[in-house]
């Protein structure tokens, strides 16, 4: 199955938000399964054993997208549904988002619970940092010195830039490279070198790409 590329969270991150003296907590981090989802949730129970609840969700990337949703003791449909409806809106993978609520004494209703977890989620998505996971060709080029000038020139002004180089008895240039658009990739190195360079692909993985959120 050819591999998607995904919007993901870069790193776990926090907010909090006050509402009618309930503390909402959001809080979002980057997953790889269910199985860390369910560790994660786990510690963060413990950690917050004081809380009234702990309600989650979270969103795989798999074909079909694997998904799962907790009220963790709210009334049906109003905490882990609705914070399954802002990761999806917000198009993120492989993350899971928690609203940890302690209670301040005044109920919110089902319209005011919904608000509040809704809310809580897209404030900690809007804020944390998202990258995006590009399935990526990993490349090795070598190239004679008489040709670097004029190849990092043409593939500067094609949008392609190392991710590192070497010096030696030939010039050795690392690429990411979209899997999709490796062929141009070389197709323009062999005509700016004239076929003069050497290359092979060592691997293929998933390299982050900076995401404006």
């Amino acid at each position: 199955m050819e591999q998607q590329d995904y919007l993901t969270v870069l790193t776990p991150f926090e907010t909090e938000l006050e509402i009618k003296k309930s503390r909402f907590i959001g809080r979002v981090y980057p997953i790889q399964d269910e199985t860390e989802a369910d560790t994660i949730l786990a510690a963060v129970k413990k950690e917050h054993y004081k809380a009234t609840h702990v309600c989650s969700a979270w969103v795989l990337n798999t074909v079909p997208a694997r998904q799962k949703a907790s009220d963790d003791g709210e009334p049906s449909g109003t905490a882990g549904k609705p914070i399954l409806e802002v990761i999806n809106k917000r198009a993120v993978k492989n993350v899971l988002v928690l609203v940890i609520r302690y209670f301040g004494g005044i109920k919110l209703g089902a319209g005011g619970l919904i608000r509040a977890y809704s809310g809580t989620a897209a404030e900690v998505l809007n804020h944390c940092e998202v990258v995006k996971k590009q399935f990526s060709d990993i490349i090795k080029v070598e190239i004679d010195y008489t040709s670097y000038g004029g190849l990092m020139n043409v593939l500067a002004a094609a949008g392609y830039k190392p991710a590192a180089e070497s010096f030696g008895e030939k010039v050795g240039l690392d690429f990411e490279i979209e899997v999709r658009k490796t062929g141009g990739f070389l197709a323009l190195i062999r005509e700016t070198t004239n076929g003069r360079f050497d290359y092979a692909v060592v691997e293929q993985r998933y390299v982050d790409i900076p995401f404006l959120n």
